[in-house]
């Protein structure tokens, strides 16, 4: 029970982390986007 308890956990922590870093790299490109789009005008 435990075991497939903590198996599950790993799994999860994983994509938790993968979402995490895709949200950062949106957010970034979001930044730089907008950065672009002032200095541009």
């Amino acid at each position: 029970m435990f075991r497939a308890i903590k198996k599950l956990y790993e799994e999860y922590k994983a994509y938790v982390r993968v979402d995490l870093v895709m949200y950062a790299v949106m957010i970034l490109l979001i930044i730089l986007y907008a950065l672009y789009t002032l200095l541009a005008d």
